[in-house]
């Protein structure tokens, strides 16, 4: 890049852009991970620059430099990356496949818009959309949209859902791209991201290589359970394979049959027929948790479905207890981390 053009190389993710999300940003702090633009009028850079981030694409209409300064920042975490996109003008942009991740598009002014094959799907500020890997898609801008543009590893997303599920997918899940209401105040999505943006505008904070992970983590769950794909039905039944060795399948008939009663490890052992040990790295392997993890993991699951039950009146506190949760603070962190929401959110469902 030229002298000429050294404007273009700096950006920030400002708090007047990411308005939905409060607070938390700087707008200062420079979340350069490659090369960025503040203030630019170029749409050929600006295509430059959102393609080294993303994947190569073109841009269809919009005039030769933008009716308002082009902003673009980006910050890349392991799983993650985080980008605010302002273009300042209408145009569609027409990108390669996205051969390994999905594209979150969360509108903060202006409407979201995306085409896949015939269909146009629409989305307002508060909500986001997720376009699918591996599909042709198009993406509709207007002079007054401003993006968080979020883009997720399909590949460690997937990963995830199949530790949850404890089996080996063919493929990864396809998303519904029907806009989804789901960046409300307490939303564990809102939430996940707003502690990421955080994070990435605060470099004075310690520990951020622990931190961020967690952050990913819980995005990841989130994700899985608030936005639908054609995995939803078995996120929510938490359904399991039986594609494992016969010592895991008969240590998990004993958890059903003894879900509400006391459960020790060699309990567990003694149904499977092996040792502990054996057992231990059996679960590992093949349930990507440990035996006595997949216990809660089984017990949690009966709490949810309880919760979602329109006559169930007692107390959140008192259900987790007779399932085997008499910390309310871990149970409640426990929850949210495997249903992404809290209790009381499944609750409200009801």
């Amino acid at each position: 890049m030229t002298s000429g053009q050294s404007q273009h190389e700096i950006g920030s993710l400002e708090s007047r852009g990411i308005a939905l999300f409060e607070s938390s940003i700087q707008p200062s702090v420079s979340l350069s991970s490659g090369r960025l633009i503040s203030d630019g009028q170029d749409l050929d850079i600006a295509r430059a620059v959102v393609s080294d981030i993303f994947v190569n694409h073109r841009i269809k209409g919009g005039p030769a430099s933008s009716l308002r300064p082009i902003n673009v920042s980006c910050r890349h975490m392991s799983s993650v990356s985080l980008c605010y996109l302002d273009y300042g003008c209408s145009l569609e942009i027409q990108p390669d496949l996205f051969e390994d991740f999905y594209l979150m598009l969360i509108p903060l002014e202006g409407a979201s818009q995306a085409r896949c094959g015939n269909r146009i799907y629409q989305g307002a500020t508060g909500t986001s959309m997720i376009l699918p890997a591996e599909q042709e898609t198009s993406i509709l801008w207007s002079d007054m949209t401003r993006k968080l543009v979020v883009r997720i590893d399909r590949r460690k997303l997937t990963a995830k859902l199949e530790a949850f599920l404890g089996v080996s997918l063919r493929r990864s899940p396809r998303f519904s791209m029907e806009a989804q209401a789901v960046l409300t105040p307490s939303s564990p999505l809102r939430q996940s991201l707003q502690g990421m943006l955080s994070i990435a505008c605060n470099p004075e904070i310690t520990g951020k290589n622990m931190i961020m992970p967690a952050f990913e983590e819980a995005l990841f769950s989130a994700v899985l359970h608030m936005h639908q794909s054609d995995m939803s039905d078995a996120i929510r039944d938490g359904a399991v394979s039986s594609a494992c060795p016969r010592a895991v399948r008969r240590a998990e008939l004993y958890v059903e049959d003894h879900l509400a009663e006391p459960i020790c490890i060699e309990d567990l052992a003694e149904a499977a027929g092996i040792s502990a040990r054996s057992l231990f790295d059996a679960f590992r392997r093949f349930r990507d948790m440990s035996p006595m993890r997949y216990v809660r993991f089984r017990r949690l699951q009966q709490v949810h479905r309880i919760l979602l039950e329109e006559d169930a009146v007692a107390p959140i506190s008192e259900i987790a207890a007779e399932w085997g949760f008499g910390h309310p603070g871990r149970f409640a962190s426990e929850y949210t981390r495997q249903f992404g929401e809290s209790p009381s959110q499944t609750r409200r469902k009801a």
